[in-house]
This record gives C-alpha cells, structure tokens and sequence, in this order.
C-alpha cells in the first residue's frame, strides 16, 4: 500500500472582534483559476476551513524533518477570493463604508507585521494590527484609463506588475492639454501593477483577469521568495517546512446606543434614565429637542458592537424604579452616521 503524507504549509486564519470566539466565519478562500493550476503543478491540496483555509504540500520525513516533495519556484504566488457570506458584515465591523466601488481589499505575507502574541499579520496597519484603508487597492478587470493634464507636446507612461516583473509602454500625444492614457489589460498577467508617468508613479492597481470572479470582497495572497523574513517564511533553506499560521483581524465597529423611548401605555411616567453600573460601566445622557412623549438617551462614548449580549443596561423612570432590567442591544441594521457620530438606534415602547 502507497502511504502519502502530508503536511500543511501554511494557514490563512480570519479573526473579528465582534464574535466571543474571536474568529471570523463570515468568508470563503477561494483560488483563483491561475492559483488552482499552482496547487496542481506543486501536488499541493487547499483545504477550507471554518475561518480560512489551509494549504497542504506532499512531504518526505528525512532526519526528523518533514521535506516538500515538490519544491517550490521563487516567487510562487498563490491567490484567493475573500468571499463574504454575511450581507450585514460592514454593519458590525470598522471599515470604509463609503471607499470606491472600484476598491476591494487586498493582502499578502510581504508585510512584516507581527500580532502582539507573535502571529505573522497579512493586514498593512503596523499600529491598529487590522484591516484598514491602507488594505484597500482599486481593482481593474479589462482595461486600466488615466487622464494627465499637461503642455508637453508627447507624454510617455509605463504599467509595471509588481510580481511578475512584466512592463507595458505607451506614449499619448497632447490634445487639447489633456493625455488620455488607455491600457488593454486583457494582454497583461494580471496581480499588482503600478502606473507612471515619465517616471513619476501615479498609481497602484491589482489587475484581476475577466475570467476570474468579479464580485469579491479582497484578494490574499502568499508567496514564496527567499527574501521572506523568518516569521512569514514557511519553507527552509533545506526544504523543509515550517507551517505558518497567517492571521487577517478585523476590528468591530463602535456607535453610540442610543435608546429612542416611547411613552404609550404609561402616562404617568414624566422621566426616564438609562445607565448600566455592573461590570463595565456604560454612561448615557438625555438627547434634547426630543419629541412630545419621546425620551432619546444615548450613550455618551461609543460601544463596540458584539455577538453576545451586553446585559444589565437598565431603563428607570423618574422616581428611580426599573422598569425593564436588561435594555436589548442594538440590531445591526440600524446604523447611522451623524456628523462625526455613528449611532445605533433602539427603538422601546412604555
């Protein structure tokens, strides 16, 4: 009997503050067409996992160590759809809910970003350690379009991908003080590609192929290069592998509660509070201007938003009486920004 063994190169893990377990089941990793035909040319096997993925090479044991079967070449690139499953995501997470249509998120294990317990991160932001603006990257399918105003009577402009190395020219003449510069991005590799202008760069992009799927939340991808610094570098020197555990961390979005009480079925109620002493104390405060028989108390500062429940926020009327014990939490599709203020609306009946 044919024993093959296997050992796992490396792990893509996604992690949310909102959920009590701290990972993220809300995506699938998906490879790319061009990733798929890597993890059949190495033997590699990608495997799904309830908050990620894994990524499986054939190994020999050789001294104690696990060697892969099938070296990899430098510079192997291996990419995945982040597919979301969760409509509501952005409602309970700390992203840009405005960004361009045309900008998704994009990560890769060339960042040196370590976790405060030593993780290697896939996410740019060195100081929160989670996905910010800094992940975001406009996308481009079938072609790439740039205007330059300028006097010059000819322009030159060059499109170099990151990764592969590839670079495409193109020279525009002046019309009218305007240069339009168009690129047929069909006839290019596709990955991460930067713009310039007689030298100066304008712009980054990641080219993703037309056959690819479109409708995406981001990209990740892992590389293998030598350069790699130890703590992102699965592979050895001697071939061995040294399985890394790479994490993607989301933040959970914070609002302001704010408690829209309406007073229907007990009249003899002339005021109410809100406030929650237990554990963590959360302090709230009368919004003025509220309508006739209305009560609106906020929160003073931001609460992050979580799955489980925050218990123990009290609603008392005038004469400090409870009058409901545990305030619900907010729904998730009741956000609203309001200035520089997000708010979380709640909406009781007394």
């Amino acid at each position: 009997m044919i024993h093959i063994k296997y050992k796992p190169l490396f792990d893509i893990e996604i992690l949310h503050g909102f959920y009590r377990s701290g990972k993220c089941p809300d995506f699938f990793l998906v490879p790319t067409k061009a990733c798929q035909t890597q993890l059949n040319t190495f033997g590699l096997l990608h495997l799904p996992t309830a908050f990620g993925c894994q990524v499986y090479a054939k190994v020999n044991t050789v001294g104690g160590n696990e060697l892969i079967k099938s070296p990899l070449l430098e510079g192997s690139k291996f990419s995945f759809f982040m597919m979301l499953k969760r409509r509501d995501f952005e409602n309970f997470s700390e992203l840009n809910t405005i960004k361009p249509r045309s900008s998704h998120y994009y990560f890769n294990n060339l960042v040196n970003n370590l976790s405060t317990d030593s993780f290697p991160l896939l996410v740019a932001n060195n100081s929160g350690k989670v996905v910010s603006d800094t992940d975001l990257i406009p996308f481009n399918s079938n072609t790439f379009a740039y205007i330059q105003e300028g006097t010059a009577t000819v322009q030159n402009s060059e499109l170099r991908f990151i990764d592969s190395g590839e670079e495409f020219y193109q020279t525009v003449n002046n019309h009218n003080n305007v240069f339009n510069f168009s690129y047929d991005l069909k006839k290019t590799p596709g990955g991460r590609a930067k713009f310039f202008i007689e030298e100066v760069e304008k712009t980054e992009i990641y080219v993703q192929p037309t056959k690819d799927l479109l409708n995406t939340f981001g990209i990740v991808e892992i590389f293998y290069k030598s350069s790699l610094v130890p703590e992102y570098q699965f592979l050895k020197n001697d071939h061995s592998i040294e399985t890394k555990f790479y994490k993607i961390a989301f933040a959970n979005m914070a609002t302001r509660w704010r408690y829209i009480i309406s007073k229907k079925f007990d009249k003899t109620i002339t005021g109410v509070t809100v406030g929650k002493t237990n554990g963590n104390p959360i302090a709230f405060t009368a919004q003025p201007n509220s309508p006739t028989d209305q009560f609106i108390i906020a929160s003073n500062e931001p609460v992050p938003l979580q799955e489980g429940p925050v218990t123990g926020i009290q609603l008392r009327d005038q004469t400090d009486k409870v009058l409901i014990p545990h305030l619900p939490n907010p729904p998730l599709m009741l956000v609203k920004t309001e200035g520089s203020d997000s708010f979380s609306d709640i909406l009781i009946t007394i």
